[in-house]
């Protein structure tokens, strides 16, 4: 798999983070990475959370499936997640 392309992008729709499969609404800035694998061009979004946790537990070269830094370290990403996001309510 290549990279085409990786940029902070404002959302102008409704998209699943793929690192965590969270809802994130349009409007909210996300991490928009277009890939292309054996000819096939894909483009996923991450949200900030999974950006960090990406880059603090990740490397380069890891695969992972859709949700799964969330799912496969629950805690971990939970911990970074309240670290990150700031709660209003």
């Amino acid at each position: 798999m290549n990279i085409l392309e990786q940029k902070i992008v404002t959302t102008r729709k409704d998209h699943h983070c793929f690192g965590c499969a969270r809802k994130v609404f349009k409007g909210s800035k996300m991490q928009a990475i277009t890939t292309v694998d054996g000819g096939d061009i894909s483009r996923n979004y991450w949200c900030a959370t999974c950006q960090e946790y990406w880059s603090r537990y990740m490397q380069d070269g890891d695969l992972i499936g859709y949700g799964e830094l969330k799912s496969e370290d629950s805690e971990r990403w939970e911990a970074l997640r309240n670290e990150l996001e700031i709660d209003f309510s």
